[in-house]
């Protein structure tokens, strides 16, 4: 907010200073409220928080705030449209998918 506050908003310093900053702060925040998530909705006996929990939290968090960094790049530009800003999400939430799915045993 002191970058804001304190440079000219057309300045390019100032707008990728705004928008790193926005993107970390709700992806920690993400990160945050996931591993609030998995630790809530863990067994009653397995409170604690595992490694492989961590990393899904933090990895989720890293997504959320490289969505919001592409998206705020996109709108600074003036190329945010919704067939973008979906085609963004959609990628996004595609590498979601395929990195939360499990592998197939074999059965051999």
């Amino acid at each position: 907010m002191l970058v804001a506050g304190t440079r000219d908003p057309s300045d390019l310093v100032a707008v990728i200073a705004v928008i790193a900053g926005a993107s970390l702060a709700i992806g920690a925040t993400a990160a945050l409220v996931g591993l609030w998530l998995e630790e809530r909705w863990a067994p009653l006996g397995r409170r604690r928080v595992l490694r492989a929990q961590w990393i899904r939290a933090l990895r989720r968090g890293l997504e959320v705030g490289a969505l919001v960094a592409a998206l705020a790049s996109l709108r600074a530009t003036d190329g945010l449209t919704p067939v973008t800003a979906g085609f963004v999400v959609g990628g996004f939430a595609l590498g979601e998918i395929v990195l939360a799915a499990r592998p197939l045993r074999s059965s051999g």
